[in-house]
């Protein structure tokens, strides 16, 4: 039976919302308005436990573009023991729809996008499809759940050795593994730099062991095998470079692995397919633009950031986010600087950027949200762990010594309540408190705790 909604009669159990007004926004470096020593550490971990992704193909307010973002949407909670392994999922009042058995014991992380969840643990993992409640087991003993720069729609549960990958696209519950689709002996894929277009179903990952890079593409029989490094990925192209010191040789392939053109530039650290152009980023920070079919490369400007250091490709497929020695830009799909700022990086953590509007940058005491269209700043403040996102990327919620603080476009508001922040739904509407160890679900905002009871603390909590 559902369990009821708890009874909060406790004065302390009240939310008191007292909001502070947003700084004025702007481009380039940030005022940072407020300031305290916070380090953001240890961010990974709690997400990776607490992963808060829904996936879906999402409108991002143009009609002409889709995003790899997740959905705002939501219809279901779901908990997952990290003990048992069990799950839990909830109606939006938080009301038992299904209950299902992973097999996976003592989970060490899970993430859960669309109707898909995936489980790792020291012996094994799963993935389990939440609407028919089918389990599937994985013997990837210590595996690790990564998801592909360009598209938070698919995650991978890779082996610690990097010889194996299984691919799980979470809107369709599709499969991939490499074991079957791609049996190369001497195996060894970097899934930590594996790229993907928007939809999460077409990968491209860089084989160190054999030199070249894999194609996986779900639809396709099998894969395909092109030289060089991976770069980048749409859904009819397949970037690589080929680094020889200074220099670099770009080399263009159809999704068959058919070459297409090859061009030449300084050695490149990051790339993005926009239409018939690739825009290339090269470690010393120029920016190269390099038309597919000819393979002709000209010049379109310089970023300012030290040396280059990675790239990752937003998910709407259309900005660059560019990591530098000093400091980080966005580069649009006609190469052209965006914004810069000097001293940021991304937030280690993977929602960071891939969000469907905004990217969170810090400097390991302030958190900035910039907003990818033009580089401006909706919102900065410093923050506390544990730390989570909306699904836009726009609106953060953190601890506050009192409750928790929701840093969104319009203020920053601090809810004074008893309970510890847990969880935060993609629409931003709604919260996941510890309180006296029980998990609770409640509406931002409301008059009161009108909290239900989702279980005892020691549960990773998603929405779906």
């Amino acid at each position: 039976m559902p369990t009821p909604p708890l009874p909060f009669d406790d004065e302390d159990a009240h939310l008191s919302v007292e909001p502070e007004p947003a700084p004025q926004r702007h481009r380039g470096t940030p005022n940072f308005w407020i300031r305290r020593a916070v380090v953001i550490g240890g961010v990974v971990a709690v997400f990776a436990t607490a992963a808060l992704v829904v996936g879906q193909l999402i409108d991002t307010g143009d009609d002409d573009a889709t995003s790899g973002a997740i959905s705002a949407d939501w219809s279901r909670v779901v908990t997952i023991d990290l003990r048992t392994g069990r799950i839990v999922v909830g109606d939006r009042s938080g009301d038992e729809v299904g209950r299902i058995d992973s097999g996976v014991r003592s989970s060490t992380e899970s993430l859960v996008v669309d109707d898909t969840a995936v489980i790792a643990g020291a012996g094994s993992a799963a993935i389990v499809a939440l609407d028919d409640e089918d389990v599937t087991e994985v013997e990837i003993a210590d595996g690790s759940i990564v998801q592909p720069a360009g598209s938070a729609l698919t995650m991978i549960v890779a082996s610690p050795a990097g010889d194996r990958g299984v691919i799980v696209h979470g809107p369709s519950s599709d499969v991939i593994d490499t074991d079957s689709f791609a049996p190369i002996p001497g195996t060894r894929f970097e899934w930590n730099a594996v790229r993907s277009d928007p939809s999460g179903r077409h990968l491209l990952v860089t084989d160190s062991g054999n030199f070249a890079s894999v194609l996986v593409s779900f639809g396709r029989d099998e894969p395909a095998y092109v030289v060089g490094l991976a770069l980048a990925v749409d859904a009819e192209r397949i970037v690589t470079a080929q680094n020889v010191g200074a220099q670099a040789t770009i080399n263009v392939f159809d999704h068959d692995g058919s070459p297409v053109s090859s061009g030449n530039a300084s050695s490149v650290r990051a790339a993005m397919i926009t239409g018939d152009e690739i825009q290339l980023v090269t470690v010393e920070g120029e920016i190269v633009t390099m038309d597919a079919t000819s393979g002709d490369t000209e010049s379109s400007g310089q970023l300012g950031i030290g040396q280059i250091e990675s790239g990752r490709v937003a998910t709407s497929g259309d900005r660059l986010i560019v990591s530098g020695a000093e400091g980080t830009a966005i580069v649009d799909e006609d190469g052209s600087v965006v914004v810069t700022f000097a001293d940021l990086q991304p937030v280690a953590t993977p929602w960071a950027v891939q969000g469907s509007r905004c990217v969170a940058l810090t400097d390991g005491e302030v958190v900035t949200v910039v907003l990818l269209v033009d580089g401006s700043i909706e919102n900065e403040a410093t923050v506390s762990e544990p730390l989570f996102a909306s699904a836009d990327g726009c609106t953060i919620a953190t601890a506050a010594t009192d409750g928790y603080q929701l840093i969104s476009p319009e203020s920053i508001t601090t809810v004074r309540t008893a309970g510890e922040i847990a969880g935060l739904a993609p629409d931003a509407a709604t919260v996941v408190l510890e309180l006296d160890r029980r998990l609770v679900l409640t509406s931002i905002g409301a008059d009161d705790l009108d909290a239900v009871d989702l279980g005892p603390v020691g549960r990773a909590v998603a929405f779906s």
